[in-house]
């Protein structure tokens, strides 16, 4: 008899211990955490897929090829889609505060195919004619599905 209690009680113990012993994981978040956060508000939008995210643009110094100033604006994105999809500046429309379309510059601007999955950031550079806000349009030239953000501010370079 005191063999069937002691066994009882172990096995109470045991189911007790087991069932509370757990909570560390039973309480953790297993959700996977957004990849689309942005710093400031509404800076990531998604295109077809693509998580692009506007991270700010710069004026840089005049050059002795022109006496245009020429912005540079840093953008990044990560195809969440199952198809390949572009990343390029080309994609890019950039208008001032007047509604005017901002000429692109040529330079060495962000131009790629991203895979499933892949990542890649990089510039666009533009001729900055008016002032700021600038509000930037990404457009897919195949599906026409856009995204737009404004900019506020110009950082000068440093």
């Amino acid at each position: 008899m005191k063999k069937a209690t002691i066994i009882a009680m172990l096995a109470a113990m045991s189911f007790t211990l087991g069932a509370c012993g757990n909570t560390a994981t039973d309480t953790k978040d297993n959700t996977p955490k957004s990849e689309t956060v942005a710093e400031k508000p509404d800076m990531t939008k998604k295109v077809d897929g693509v998580a692009i995210d506007m991270t700010e643009a710069t004026k840089l110094d005049k050059t002795n090829k022109t006496d245009d100033t020429i912005i540079k604006i840093h953008f990044k994105g990560k195809n969440n889609s199952p198809d390949p999809q572009p990343l390029d500046a080309m994609l890019l429309t950039v208008k001032n505060s007047e509604g005017k379309t901002l000429d692109i510059y040529p330079s060495t601007s962000l131009g790629k195919t991203l895979a499933p999955g892949e990542k890649a950031e990089g510039d666009a550079f533009f001729v900055l004619k008016g002032d700021a806000p600038l509000t930037v349009t990404y457009e897919n030239p195949e599906t026409k599905s856009k995204a737009t953000w404004t900019i506020k501010t110009i950082k000068d370079a440093s």
